[in-house]
């Protein structure tokens, strides 16, 4: 029973070091990967397309708003709806990229009601942001799986209600409201991470504060600010860079 009980140790020691040399080459290849994908990341463009969430920071407007002679419009606008953006990031080095994007979110529906023609027409407001931004990547010099950014930039957004269709035999609707567009020049401001999947592909987390004031009212709201926040999806491109910049190693965290 002794001589046992001295030799387990013995045994267990001899296992786990036949584990770990028989798993080395496994460990120094994982290693290997994550090295490469970081490697590959911070000398890639991306494009991409990112779906989330718009928060309203500004106005909502009134549920119902008379325009005379016995017209009103109704609003169905909430404090949120889904936002899509498209974009490209276009790679100047290890720690900035260049971002162009153009996003999309609908607003809700405007119902025109015109008593003396028995009908009615309706409508959407959509909202199309068109940036420039710059991406900071402070911890781009060195490996790991998640890159956290900052961003900035600017650019406008255009504004838009239209009328899809009407119902009733005699309706219509009046011309200031048919076809209504505004446009504003702002900055955006925000951050994320980007995580690295493949050599090729890529996801990231996007947050982005935008104000949306324009000089006119559009359907009786003139800020329109908002707060994004979306998952995206990109596909990683070679920069094409100098070899010796290609191959230079990431340092470690």
């Amino acid at each position: 029973m002794t001589s046992r009980t001295r030799r387990l140790p013995h045994w267990i020691a001899v296992t786990l070091s036949a584990i770990l040399v028989a798993n080395a080459p496994l460990f120094a290849q994982s290693d290997q990967d994550e090295n490469s994908l970081a490697t590959a990341f911070v000398k890639s463009h991306q494009i991409g397309a990112r779906l989330g969430g718009w928060a309203n920071k500004g106005e909502l407007p009134l549920d119902r708003t008379d325009f005379g002679d016995g017209g009103y419009y109704r609003v169905d606008v909430g404090s949120a709806d889904f936002y899509l953006e498209g974009f490209f990031d276009y790679r100047l080095n290890r720690r900035l990229l260049l971002e162009l994007s153009l996003g999309l979110v609908s607003r809700g529906d405007v119902t025109l009601i015109e008593p003396d023609s028995g009908g009615s027409s309706i409508g959407t407001i959509q909202l199309y942001p068109i940036l420039a931004k710059l991406k900071f990547y402070p911890l781009s010099g060195v490996r790991g799986k998640l890159f956290p950014y900052l961003l900035a930039g600017g650019g406008f957004c255009y504004g838009r209600h239209d009328i899809q269709f009407y119902s009733g035999l005699g309706a219509y609707y009046r011309a200031e409201f048919g076809s209504d567009s505004e446009t504003d020049f702002t900055y955006v401001l925000g951050g994320g991470f980007d995580w690295p999947l493949a050599s090729v592909i890529g996801l990231d987390l996007n947050v982005q504060y935008m104000p949306v004031k324009f000089s006119s009212n559009l359907i009786g709201v003139h800020d329109y600010s908002s707060l994004t926040i979306a998952v995206g999806v990109k596909y990683l491109m070679s920069s094409l860079k100098s070899k010796k910049d290609q191959y230079r190693p990431l340092s470690r965290r």
